[in-house]
C-alpha cells in the first residue's frame, strides 16, 4: 500500500536520514555536538556570573548565552560544507533586527566566545572547544580576581542632581576637599526647569567597599572617605538621586 510506504518514508527521512550527499552525519554526531555545546556553554555562563562586577548582571543574558552555542554549534552541522546552506543562512539572518543594546563590551566578548566554542563544537573540533574554555574561562576568573588593567589612581564618576537656584560650588566644595584627592567637573544636563544633573570625576582619599545607602536609614559603621563623602551630601536636604560610578560597581542613595 502507498500509506504503508509513506509512512516509512516518513519515519527514514525524519530519524535516520540526517545527511544529504553532500554533507552526510550521523545521530551520533548531533548528540555529541549537543552535548559539548550545552555542556561547555553552561561552563562559559558560569564563568560569566562569577566574574561580574556591575549592577547590569542579567540572568537572561547569562541563558542566552548556554542557548547560543547550542544554536550555533547546530548551525554548523546544518551547514556542513555546503556553500548554498551558508549563503541561504546568512539571506535569512540579514532580515532579522536586534533591538537591545548590550550594557557592557565584556558582554560582546562573551557572545563572540560562546559563539567560537559553538562553532568548534558543530565543526567537530571538541578539544579545541574544550581547551578555548578552559583557556577562557581561566583567564577571565584570572583577569578579575586581579584586577587586570585597573588605574593605580583610580577614578571614579560622581552624579547627583542639584537646584538650578543653589550655587553647586559653595555647598560641594567643603566636602570634595575634606574626601577627595582630586576632582573636576565632567559635565551638566537640565533635568528640568528646576533642576541640573552634575557630574565630576572624582578620586577618593581611601578606597573601602561599596555600601547600598538609602535615605532614611543608618549607615554601615564601616569607615572610608566614600562612604563619608555619601554621608556628608546626604545630609543636604535638596541634593537627590547621587550615584557614585566606579568602573564595576556603582553605589546609590
Amino acid at each position: 500500500m502507498w500509506i504503508d510506504e509513506f509512512f516509512r518514508k516518513f519515519i527514514e527521512d525524519s530519524f535516520f536520514s540526517l545527511g544529504s550527499n553532500i554533507d552526510p552525519i550521523v545521530l551520533a554526531d548531533v548528540i555529541i555536538v549537543f552535548f559539548w555545546s550545552i555542556v561547555l556553554s553552561m561552563i562559559i555562563g558560569i564563568t560569566y556570573r562569577g566574574t561580574h562586577r556591575s549592577i547590569s548582571y542579567s540572568q537572561n543574558f547569562t541563558q542566552t548565552l548556554v542557548l547560543l552555542g547550542m544554536i550555533v554549534g547546530m548551525i554548523m552541522i546544518i551547514i556542513g560544507t555546503d556553500l548554498a546552506r551558508a549563503f541561504t543562512l546568512v539571506g535569512a539572518l540579514s532580515v532579522v533586527r536586534f533591538r537591545n543594546a548590550l550594557k557592557e563590551t565584556r558582554d560582546v566578548g562573551f557572545i563572540f566566545f560562546v559563539m567560537a566554542v559553538g562553532m568548534a563544537n558543530g565543526t567537530r573540533f571538541y578539544i579545541v572547544g574544550i581547551l578555548l574554555t578552559i583557556v577562557g574561562c581561566g583567564l577571565m576568573y584570572f583577569m578579575t580576581y586581579t584586577k587586570f588593567g585597573q588605574k593605580g589612581l583610580a577614578q571614579d564618576i560622581l552624579e547627583l542632581d542639584f537646584p538650578v537656584t543653589e550655587d553647586y560650588a559653595q555647598i560641594l566644595s567643603p566636602i570634595f576637599v575634606r574626601h577627595l584627592k582630586y576632582y573636576t567637573m565632567l559635565g551638566i544636563d537640565s533635568v528640568d526647569e528646576k533642576t541640573n544633573r552634575i557630574s565630576f570625576i572624582v578620586t577618593f582619599k581611601q578606597k573601602t567597599k561599596l555600601l547600598t545607602l538609602k535615605k532614611g536609614e543608618d549607615f554601615s559603621r564601616e569607615s572610608g572617605s566614600k562612604v563619608d563623602l555619601l554621608a556628608d551630601v546626604q545630609k543636604i536636604p535638596f541634593i537627590s538621586n547621587v550615584k557614585v560610578i566606579e568602573g564595576s560597581n556603582s553605589v546609590e542613595i
